[in-house]
C-alpha cells in the first residue's frame, strides 16, 4: 500500500437501503470520506457510474476496499473481470467481510477459484440455451425471418439482468439481436415508470 492511495467503494440496490454501515466500516479501515465512491444501483447492472469514476482515478499501487464482495458485484463473471483488471494494473483489492486481500497468495488462489466458477456458470448457461434452440429446431421451428420468439426474448432479458454474459454473447446464445433487446429494455423501463406514476397517483388520492 506504500506510495498508493486508499479508496473505498460502497453500493446499495435501492434508495431505501442504508449506506451507513458500509461507510462506517470503510472509515474504520482508514478510508477518507472523500475517497469513497458510492453507487445506488443493482449490482447486476453493467453501468455503475461511481465504479466507473473510481476506475478512472485508480493508479498502480492504489488499494480498493469494500465491505463485502457482494457490494462490488452480484455476478461472478463481472466480479472476476474487475479483479483481474485490477490485478493486472497493480491495484490491491480487499474485501473486509470475507477477509480477502487479493494481493496475497491466498487471495490469488481465491481468484483462480472464481475464474473456474465463472467459466462453469457460462458453460452451463450456454449449454442450456443451445440445447433449447436445438430442441426448437427439432420440432420444426426453423427457417425464414420471423418475429422474435417471446421465450427467447425473455431469456435474453434474464441473461442481461444477470450480467453473466456480454451483449454479443447474449445475441449468439439466444439469436435475439442487440437492437431488439434494447427495444425490449426500453419498453420495459417505460412500463416501470408508468406503473410508478400510477402508484404515486393512488397514494395521493
Amino acid at each position: 500500500m506504500m506510495g498508493g492511495k486508499l479508496f473505498g467503494y460502497a453500493r446499495v440496490s435501492t434508495d431505501g437501503q442504508s449506506l451507513e454501515r458500509q461507510l462506517d466500516i470503510l472509515k474504520e479501515y482508514g478510508v477518507m470520506e472523500e475517497d469513497v465512491f458510492i453507487d445506488k444501483i443493482s449490482g447486476t447492472k453493467l453501468q455503475r457510474p461511481a465504479l466507473e469514476q473510481l476506475q478512472k482515478v485508480l493508479r498502480p499501487g492504489d488499494t480498493v476496499i469494500v465491505e463485502s464482495l457482494s457490494r462490488l458485484s452480484r455476478s461472478t463473471t463481472d466480479l472476476l473481470t474487475i479483479l483481474e483488471d485490477w490485478q493486472a494494473r497493480g491495484i490491491t483489492f480487499i474485501s473486509i467481510k470475507e477477509c480477502f486481500d487479493f494481493s496475497t497468495a491466498t487471495g490469488k488462489l481465491i481468484l483462480t477459484v472464481l475464474a473456474a466458477i465463472a467459466a462453469f456458470e457460462r458453460d452451463i448457461t450456454h449449454t442450456r440455451v443451445v440445447e433449447g434452440l436445438a430442441s426448437a429446431r427439432a420440432r420444426g421451428r426453423v427457417g425464414g425471418r420471423r418475429p422474435t420468439d417471446k421465450k427467447k426474448l425473455e431469456q435474453a432479458l434474464k441473461l442481461y439482468d444477470s450480467g453473466s454474459l456480454t451483449l454479443a454473447e447474449i445475441r449468439e446464445a439466444t439469436g435475439v439481436s442487440t437492437s431488439v433487446l434494447y427495444r425490449a429494455l426500453w419498453k420495459r423501463r417505460g412500463k416501470e415508470k408508468a406503473k410508478g406514476g400510477q402508484d404515486d397517483q393512488k397514494m395521493g388520492s
